[in-house]
């Protein structure tokens, strides 16, 4: 119970991440953050994966495929300095994040669901 307490608020604070994102590359243009960032969303892709694999709740296929096209975005545009590729690439992250938590809420696309292990 304590580990999906711990996916669901990070998840809600990841939401700020590719904003933060955005805002720290648009003003500095530096990599620090850039880099940083997709390391944020991979301690919540793990935690879900172990919270999937011990709790055997069943959940939305869509959910981790929209978070593991965020983290491949974030992961490819790590290193770039393109800023307008930076920031498209940011702007599709918070898209797919924002898509990602809906799902897991239950707002949006709840079927079909992963089989419980």
């Amino acid at each position: 119970m304590a580990l999906l307490n711990i996916h669901n608020y990070y998840g809600q604070f990841l939401q700020l991440v590719p904003i933060v994102a955005l805002i720290w590359f648009a003003v500095r243009r530096t990599l620090p953050l850039q880099r940083v960032a997709p390391i944020l969303l991979d301690i919540n892709v793990l935690i879900g994966l172990i919270l999937y694999v011990a709790s055997g709740q069943q959940v939305s296929v869509w959910h981790p495929v929209f978070m593991l096209a965020a983290i491949g975005l974030a992961h490819g545009v790590a290193r770039n300095t393109d800023r307008r590729v930076v920031i498209g690439a940011w702007v599709g992250v918070l898209v797919l994040v924002l898509v990602g938590v809906q799902i897991a809420s239950g707002r949006l696309l709840t079927a079909p669901l992963l089989p419980a292990l």
